[in-house]
């Protein structure tokens, strides 16, 4: 298992073949545009410097892309500090309970940690699939994340919008906690 920072088209092109995956186990309720995640992905490597945006690649011991990380620098509304954002992350269904996600989270603390972050912030959607949530987060627990609050979402396009059956709501994700308070 081999983590790579996004650097050269091919990466470019590994990534939008995981987001594609991502999206069609996960998010078909969302739009998905594969040149938004073009666009990402050239934004990403054109930032030099990593100041804003990243994103990080698990290949397998055949060199095959078995997962990915996208994340942002924010900066702090209350301080001069910034903050991290995983904005996707995604490890295909065989590699899942392997170092991948793992790795890929390293990755993304040590960029967050040189770039002085003050805070990481994660967030788990996939609601359809309790388990995986569950194994999601024990494994962050591990890594020394903590849950933290609720997140709510209001879709503004009538265009886009599927209420019922949009994974964003984080339906599954906290509902229980939050009723029993």
């Amino acid at each position: 298992m081999k983590i790579v920072e996004l650097h050269t088209p091919l990466e470019g092109l590994h990534v939008e073949y995981l987001a594609e995956q991502h999206h069609e186990e996960f998010g078909t309720s969302r739009e998905f545009s594969r040149q938004g995640v073009t666009q990402a992905c050239l934004r990403c490597v054109m930032d030099k410097e990593r100041k804003r945006m990243n994103c990080w690649i698990a290949y397998d011991d055949d060199d095959s892309p078995v997962g990915y990380l996208a994340a942002t620098l924010n900066r702090s509304f209350y301080s001069l500090r910034d903050y991290a954002v995983q904005e996707m992350w995604f490890v295909v269904r065989t590699h899942r309970g392997s170092r991948a996600s793992i790795d890929l989270l390293r990755s993304f603390e040590k960029w967050a940690t040189r770039h002085d972050a003050e805070r990481i912030y994660t967030q788990v959607e996939h609601d359809t699939d309790t388990r995986l949530v569950e194994r999601i987060l024990l494994l962050m627990q591990r890594m020394g994340y903590r849950k933290a609050g609720y997140i709510a979402v209001k879709v503004l396009s009538n265009k886009h919008k599927d209420e019922d059956n949009d994974r964003s709501t984080h339906r599954g994700v906290g509902a229980n906690e939050a009723q029993q308070q």
